[in-house]
């Protein structure tokens, strides 16, 4: 594995202080945001470390209360609320300087026969045939002739079918998706995939609700574009994050300064593997605003 793949796996990694009680290293990015799903993955393995084998994560629910700061450690304390037979259930706190910055409920289940379906993946090319957005980026920046500002480290190789193109934004469909993969091989360790699966799934979940509106994450108009909450639900523990999955997501609504989306991944074969759901608070600038009044739009 590339030494920043594994200096990446090695900074997400807590480390154990007390039976429920563990401490992880925030995210070191050079603009020192503190990425919500960073903050999913540690909480996440913070419950895992606590439960029996055979338990796997069914669900998670979480709130982000506070910004975090990347220059101290972050407190995750786990409340193991409740160990049924089939279910254990675990309240997480992660906490910077005695405040709270996230909180969670994290569900596990033993797994057990039953009734069985699903929803369809949407048809959608290949992502061998798709540009990624690595190469998009540099091609831009180059055409434009401006040095376009570097994305933070995030270890996904990422092709969307069908993005918002930065230089000629238009208002696209609210349901998009794009291709995504580890970029090295990752440890057969299923809670490992889970929570890189959880953990790019606060990445573009969002972005889904600009698309209707001809916007996009770097986008000029927007002066703050955070998460409130986020609800991750694994449908097949045994999923893998190194192998190409499908993240189709959809923007269902935007209003109030706040916009909701929902995202489906589903594997190479199809198979549904993870639900998404996610809340963020997008604010315009004062002159988006002052347009968008204009336009008749308040």
């Amino acid at each position: 594995m590339p030494d920043d793949l594994s200096d990446f796996l090695d900074n997400l990694a807590i480390r154990q202080e007390e039976e429920f009680l563990f401490l992880g290293t925030p995210n070191q990015w050079k603009n020192r945001h503190v990425y919500g799903g960073h903050v999913i993955s540690q909480a996440m393995e913070a419950a895992q470390r606590t439960v029996p084998a055979g338990f796997h994560i069914h669900s998670m629910h979480a709130y982000f209360l506070r910004p975090g700061n990347a220059d101290n450690d972050i407190r995750y304390e786990v409340d193991p609320i409740r160990d049924g037979r089939s279910f254990l259930t675990r309240r997480v706190v992660a906490i910077q300087k005695g405040e709270a910055l996230f909180i969670s409920s994290i569900s596990f289940h033993i797994g057990e026969e039953g009734i069985s379906h699903q929803i369809n993946m949407a048809d959608v090319p290949a992502p061998e045939s798709l540009e990624s957005d690595h190469d998009y980026y540099s091609r831009v920046s180059q055409k434009l002739n401006r040095p376009y500002p570097k994305k933070n480290f995030m270890p996904f190789n990422q092709r969307y079918v069908d993005r918002v193109d930065v230089e000629r934004p238009e208002p696209k469909p609210a349901v998009g998706g794009m291709w995504l993969k580890f970029e090295a091989d990752l440890p057969d360790d299923p809670a490992l995939h889970s929570r890189m699966l959880a953990y790019i799934s606060d990445s573009h979940l969002m972005g889904s609700a600009l698309r209707p509106h001809a916007m996009h994450f770097r986008d000029p108009h927007i002066k703050m574009m955070t998460s409130l909450d986020h609800s991750f639900f694994v449908h097949d523990p045994s999923a893998r994050a190194d192998e190409w999955f499908y993240y189709q997501m959809e923007g269902t609504w935007s209003g109030q300064g706040r916009v909701l989306g929902r995202g489906s991944m589903f594997n190479r074969t199809g198979k549904l593997i993870a639900t998404t759901t996610q809340e963020g608070l997008v604010r315009l600038t004062e002159k988006a605003k002052l347009e968008m009044v204009k336009k008749g739009n308040p």
